[in-house]
């Protein structure tokens, strides 16, 4: 199996299934589709079986509702995929028509690179309704830390994220790329190819800038250059199934 996508989800069902969707209608589909709900309400497991699919959807839902479990979600999401090459997105970050493609033609023809990191077009929630070709954009933004596409030896030589940064904003964008970069050294190059939905009212309780907990547990990590958390990883209780194509 070649790619995988992986969505974390929470509680914004319907704009997963939309984005689900627009995975599917890429100019190169993904062997999987793998969607995990960290911890919120089982409804979009129906939602997701209902979809006519182009492409298989494995669906795993953690019991535990840890909000910004993020680190646990995509952790789970590596395990149950197969890919050699993994899509690791956000539920509000959707993937162009040439994104997939783009993306793995610089992976297999760069041996040297591990990960492509994707800015993306800012597009309206309002406008999310309407085919991706109708999109407006409204502004642009960079490459952020959770939207790549990488080697899965890459996450797995890594060991996964520290989950101990689960409940606090801030977990990936230190832990995960400094251990991944400075410790790893993987090499990353910069692309476009995704769009950034705005305006839904994101995630509950998002609280933005780095807690003082999570801030000494970085700078722990990077004083002994721990590779990954004491705990190991998928310290969650989960269930999961597989949708298979049915289009």
């Amino acid at each position: 199996m070649e790619l995988s996508t992986i969505i974390p989800a929470y509680n914004r069902h319907p704009l997963t299934v939309r984005h689900v969707e627009e995975c599917m209608r890429s100019a190169y589909l993904p062997d999987e589709i793998v969607v995990v709900n960290d911890g919120g309400p089982p409804e979009l497991r129906d939602m997701l079986s209902g979809l006519k699919r182009n492409v298989p959807i494995v669906y795993a839902r953690i019991e535990e509702d840890i909000l910004w479990g993020y680190n646990m979600a995509c952790n789970l999401g590596l395990w149950l995929s197969r890919g050699a090459f993994i899509a690791l997105e956000d539920t509000d970050h959707v993937p162009g028509r040439l994104a997939y493609l783009n993306g793995l033609h610089t992976l297999r023809e760069n041996p040297g690179i591990d990960r492509v990191a994707f800015s993306r077009k800012i597009v309206q929630i309002a406008d999310v309704a309407k085919p991706m070709e109708e999109w407006t954009p409204t502004g642009s933004i960079g490459p952020n830390q959770m939207v790549a596409m990488l080697r899965r030896d890459v996450y797995l030589r890594l060991k996964g994220q520290d989950e101990r940064f689960c409940g606090s904003y801030g977990y990936m964008a230190y832990d995960f790329p400094y251990r991944r970069d400075k410790i790893l050294g993987a090499k990353t190059i910069k692309a476009d190819y995704y769009w950034a939905v705005f305006g839904d009212g994101g995630e509950p309780g998002l609280k933005r800038g780095l807690s003082e907990k999570n801030r000494e547990l970085y700078k722990e990590n990077a004083r002994a250059g721990k590779l990954h958390s004491v705990h190991g990883i998928l310290n969650c209780h989960y269930d999961f199934e597989r949708f298979p194509i049915n289009a």
